[in-house]
């Protein structure tokens, strides 16, 4: 099982999850609330516009958390102590092919500047647009 959060750097699209689960073949379930486990099979509570769908799963799977499903602990000073002591084992990562390529980049063109056109000069604006708007 593979749990990853709703808010991301992607715009809180959460996208990441949907993307993993594609990149590892495995089923996705996003922004659930509650996860139940029995065996092999997870139940998941997940929002949806208008209710909540109840959904079953087998492992393994990805899943994306919404608010409200765990909360947070905040470790205690006893806690944080001990883990100073603890020995930390660092896994080298495993090689694999680049999933991505690069082909080009080129800056875009500079922006030209503004023109402002008073509210009520609409002869003015209809004129800008005729002549030197620019359609992409």
């Amino acid at each position: 099982m593979v749990l990853c959060g709703k808010e991301t750097i992607n715009y809180n699209g959460s996208q990441v999850g949907g993307m993993l689960a594609e990149l590892m073949d495995l089923p996705f379930v996003s922004l659930a609330t509650n996860l139940e486990m029995n065996g092999n099979v997870a139940t998941i509570n997940k929002e949806m516009s208008g209710g909540v769908e109840v959904v079953e799963v087998n492992t393994p799977f990805v899943l994306s958390a919404a608010k409200g499903m765990a909360e947070q602990r905040i470790p205690n000073m006893r806690g944080i102590m001990a883990a100073r002591t603890k020995p930390l084992q660092v896994i080298p990562p495993a090689a694999c092919d680049a999933l991505t390529s690069f082909e080009s980049y080129a800056l875009p063109e500079a922006k030209t500047e503004c023109k402002y056109v008073d509210a009520g000069n609409v002869a003015e604006l209809v004129d800008l647009l005729h002549n030197e708007a620019k359609v992409i």
